[in-house]
């Protein structure tokens, strides 16, 4: 018996070495003619006999425009290279025996309108590999979009899609899938960052004239991304133009930005992108100062990339942002909140054969926040809060194309985290201030390893766990990931995953004062780890020849150790911070319907969100499950762009969201005080924690965009119409108390932020 087993094994081995020296491989780089730069997500196909005939392989490129087909026999092939946006690349190839050919592709942009919305969606039924819960926005589709004051915002932009909410119309934040804010993985070139909002949350820290990519994940995300529960944003910075030196810029009613863009050298290119408000200098110039807040904000973008070789690739981004609130001089309650983010990434890309692909990263992150609010005549509203992030990581990752139908990924990240809490509460000007604080530092470690392995012809998986070391507390957890996808048919396939993460950091923030207080704090001994574990399904379909897809995706979602301030936190001095945190659980489920046409001078989407979220705590809303408040029954969303001409164009957005869960007084009461009949202290009774709602939230934004030449220059005009139809929307209710004289009326009073407004902007491209 061992004898044929050896014979077995033998046999197998020396098949094995046969076959791979007979065989080759073709591998490359897939760049824009016209800038240079590489393309993400592109399919690339070989067929055997013509291009008519059944696909024989297919790929698709990663984050720096690389493919590989591996194992392919000698002969003659022909390789196609398409997407949307591009006219479609074909070349027939000879492969001699072990060769390996290196084609570099070089893309043109189409002449026809097409806008990139869906990923999956661009990769025709020859590519196996479709990923689950995916979408991927052109940053120059957002700028068809309406805005609000004429700035365009790649969180406002997401916010239409199904699946993804805001808490109220002043916020950008995104809300996806029940999860807050901090829950997501914010990327920029990969580097995390931590706070990505401008204006407490009514923009983004992001600017769209700077990015090349935006993808978005909302669950169930495979092993190479980790440390947060609920989603994905990966965003890639323009590597800057390769062919000539290129100036965009606007305009706004709130801000102006500017990009620059061109080549260094023959190896070497850049891109710098600035964007600053200048809220501050026009009301500086029209209102005393010690009459409005003094606010303003800015951003930096910066890249610059080096051809070593045609093997090696040196990347070098940054990015800086700043937002600075003050409160009039004059005002008797005095406040001074920033905040901001740095970051930088020194990146090395390395292909060591065609077989397999590296990236290391070296990576600085300095993230910092500060509320400071002082009360003339009442001490008991001074508040501190400081909140610090320095991290540095190392990260190395490689790709490896090992047979036709696998291929894996790998990565090992180090992170050595300097975290700093403070807050202090209830204390002189004059005296030191007593700050209850957290000063520690921490390693992070982190190991993912997935293949994404097509199983037959019509089954597609990708199978991978994450691998964690946190060392506040000598945490050590295991995250599995499994994804699948199956095609009934060419056009047709279901797809489903299971994933769960963790997260390490917490975002703790007091919701009894109105002012920003956001204040990050490490897992420790007494502060655990979140946890969530999400599963998905859904059912994908394109119609006529992929102009327009289908998809129903239902997903369920399970989050333990949540963290929120106690309603009883008293903030003393010699308290620690983490005794004031409460424990609790989350859960949320839903289904999702995206109706999206592709293709054409009319493209767009519909979007609709069946949800439930429910927050669950010991010690708040008195054990009983609650809503948290951007909890919405239903969404929907309806996303139109149309090119009138080669110089108009429209795009218009309508939203619909159930109310907004709200805590409502239910009724009121009063104490006499002894000895004082004439002091009447009034108290109210409210619902339970967001036992309210708020009335349903819709409008209608539309914009119009003019494309025209100025002194030989290309120019856009654009006219926004936010709230069309001046919808009075609901962002607060409150009790009011009217007196005539004799008798006292209660009302319910309704707050609305935003009427009908108008506004223009203008930008140019050189």
């Amino acid at each position: 018996m061992k004898k044929y087993l050896f014979v077995f094994l033998l046999i197998t081995v020396v098949g094995k070495i046969f076959c791979q020296s007979s065989t080759g491989t073709i591998s490359g780089t897939v760049s824009e003619e016209k800038t240079g730069e590489y393309i993400i997500s592109l399919t690339v196909v070989l067929y055997k006999d013509s291009i008519s005939s059944k696909p024989f392989r297919g790929t698709y490129t990663n984050k720096f425009g690389y493919y590989s087909f591996s194992q392919i026999l000698p002969g003659e092939y022909y390789l196609v290279a398409k997407g949307v946006g591009y006219q479609q690349f074909s070349k027939k190839i000879r492969l001699k025996e072990g060769e390996n050919l290196r084609l570099n592709i070089t893309m043109k942009t189409a002449d026809v309108v097409t806008e990139e919305v869906l990923v999956t969606a661009e990769r025709s039924s020859e590519e196996a590999i479709s990923r689950i819960s995916t979408v991927n926005i052109a940053p120059s589709f957002i700028f068809k979009l309406p805005s609000l004051g004429g700035e365009t915002d790649v969180f406002r932009a997401l916010q239409t899609l199904p699946g993804v909410k805001q808490s109220s119309e002043l916020s950008s934040g995104l809300y996806i899938r029940g999860g807050s804010p901090d829950q997501n993985l914010y990327l920029l070139d990969g580097v995390i960052v931590y706070n990505p909002n401008h204006l407490g949350g009514f923009l983004s820290v992001f600017n769209g004239d700077a990015l090349r990519d935006i993808k978005l994940i909302k669950g169930a995300f495979p092993a190479e991304y980790g440390g947060r529960l609920s989603s994905v944003l990966d965003m890639t910075m323009k590597e800057g133009r390769k062919d000539r030196f290129s100036a965009d810029g606007g305009i706004s009613l709130i801000s102006s930005r500017l990009t620059l863009e061109g080549p260094i050298s023959e190896n070497a290119s850049f891109m710098l992108s600035g964007r600053r408000m200048y809220f501050d200098v026009l009301t500086s110039m029209f209102v005393p100062k010690d009459e409005v807040p003094n606010y303003y904000f800015y951003d930096l973008n910066a890249k610059v990339n080096y051809k070593v070789s045609e093997n090696s690739h040196i990347f070098l981004s940054g990015f800086l942002c700043r937002d600075v609130l003050e409160s009039p001089e004059d005002e008797e309650m005095k406040f001074d909140i920033n905040w901001g983010n740095k970051t930088s990434n020194l990146r090395w890309l390395y292909i060591v054969s065609p077989l397999l692909f590296t990236n290391f990263s070296l990576i600085y992150t300095d993230y910092s926040f500060r509320t400071d609010i002082y009360d003339k005549k009442n001490i008991a509203n001074n508040f501190i809060s400081k909140s610090l992030i320095r991290d540095w990581t190392f990260r190395a990752e490689a790709q490896y194309f090992p047979e036709k139908n696998h291929k894996i990924k790998t990565g090992l990240e180090a992170i050595n985290h300097r975290f700093l809490a403070k807050t202090a509460f209830n204390f002189e000007n004059n005296l030191e201030i007593p700050f209850n604080s957290k000063d520690a530092t921490s390693i992070e470690l982190s190991y993912y390893l997935q293949d994404e392995w097509d199983v037959t012809d019509r089954l597609a998986t990708n199978i991978g766990s994450r691998l964690y070391y946190f060392e506040e507390a000598d945490y050590v957890r295991f995250e599995p990931r499994f994804s699948a996808t199956y095609k009934l048919a060419d056009n047709t396939s279901i797809k489903t995953s299971l994933s769960m993460a963790h997260q390490f950091l917490h975002l703790i923030i007091r919701n009894d004062i109105s002012v920003m207080t956001d204040l990050w704090f490490p897992s420790t001994k007494n502060v655990l780890p979140s946890r969530s574990t999400q599963t998905v399904i859904g059912v994908e379909q394109l119609f006529d020849e992929g102009k327009y897809l289908l998809s129903l995706e239902g997903y369920y979602k399970k989050m333990n150790n949540l963290y929120e301030y106690k309603d009883s936190a008293t903030f003393s001095f010699g308290i620690p911070l983490e005794n004031q945190f409460t424990r609790g659980n989350g859960e949320a489920y839903g289904v999702e319907v995206f109706i999206n046409k592709r293709l054409g001078n009319f493209t767009g989407w519909i979007g609709y969100t069946l949800s439930w979220t429910k927050r669950k705590f010991k010690e708040l809303n008195e054990g009983k499950p609650f809503y948290p408040r951007y909890d919405r029954r239903h969404d929907v969303n309806i996303v139109l762009v149309y090119e009138i001409s080669p110089s108009w164009e429209i795009g218009a957005t309508w939203y619909y969201g159930t109310g907004q869960a709200y805590t409502m007084p239910t009724g009121s009461f009063r104490f006499e005080e002894i000895g004082l009949t004439d002091y009447e202290d009034i108290k109210y009774q409210y619902t339970e924690r967001n036992g309210a709602r708020l009335p349903a939230f819709h409008k209608l934004d539309i914009n119009f965009l003019h494309h025209f030449e100025w002194f030989s220059l290309p120019w856009t005009v654009s006219l926004n119409i936010y709230n069309a139809y001046n919808r009075r929307n609901p962002f607060a209710w409150y009790i009011s108390t009217d007196y005539d004289g004799t008798t006292e009326t209660k009302k319910l009073k309704q707050l609305t932020l935003f009427p009908l407004i108008p506004t223009i902007g203008l930008s140019f491209k050189i």
